[in-house]
């Protein structure tokens, strides 16, 4: 009794088993070439049908990494592209030689160059001076937490007040910063007309360099204070 009960339990062999054993052992149909005889499909065409089938694994294995290449090489080139325009708009800020040129043409270069409906820019001592600004202002500020561009479509209303026109429905607010300050000198505004465009889960990291980039600027363009 004793021997049949261990002659049975070393038998068993699951499916799981055999699926665990070929996935280590790629290679059994090679070492024993004559186990493809045995093989059955639905085809009932043998070996034949088990090497179709494989063919078409393969082609689609090779497909989807042909999808996965193409997409990140589209990526790579659109993020080409947006730092061909960085590069371009940073060299027009070089250039700026006052406060009101800044004011007037940065805006209307971003947004040409990245196709946004509306930029606007509030400075520090600007949304001082007007009372009704102010609370939009500090809200705002208390949502770019750590000094990071945030991007999102449900913004309350006396932020988007403050920086659009009632057509925007999504924003990104970039806080206009020094390396050394731990305050923005101001916030720049990217608002579009899609619900979409600027969402919460949007990568920020080209939007800080160019929140860094434009601090700088109006920091160097800014009357000195005495």
């Amino acid at each position: 009794m004793t021997i049949e009960i261990q002659k049975q339990q070393t038998t068993e062999f699951t499916k799981a088993d055999l699926v665990g054993y070929l996935q280590q052992n790629p290679n059994i149909f090679q070492q024993h070439p004559e186990l493809l005889e045995l093989v059955t499909l639905s085809g009932s065409r043998g070996t034949a049908s088990l090497l179709e089938r494989q063919m078409s694994m393969i082609k689609e294995r090779l497909k989807e990494q042909k999808s996965q290449q193409s997409q990140y090489i589209q990526v790579v080139r659109e993020n080409e592209q947006i730092s061909d325009s960085f590069s371009q708009v940073i060299c027009q800020m070089i250039g700026f030689t006052n406060l009101s040129q800044f004011a007037t043409e940065f805006p209307t270069e971003l947004r040409s160059t990245f196709n946004i409906d509306e930029v606007s820019f509030k400075t520090v001592q600007a949304a001082a001076r007007r009372p009704t600004d102010n609370q939009g202002y500090d809200d705002a500020v208390r949502r770019m937490v750590n000094n990071r561009a945030v991007c999102d479509n449900r913004w309350p209303n006396n932020i988007m007040n403050l920086f659009f026109s009632p057509v925007i429905k999504s924003a990104a607010l970039i806080p206009m910063r020094k390396l050394d300050s731990s305050e923005p000198l101001g916030i720049l505004a990217l608002g579009s007309q899609d619900p979409e465009r600027y969402t919460n889960d949007l990568g920020t990291s080209h939007l800080d360099r160019l929140g860094l980039m434009s601090g700088l600027c109006l920091a160097r363009l800014q009357p000195s204070e005495s």
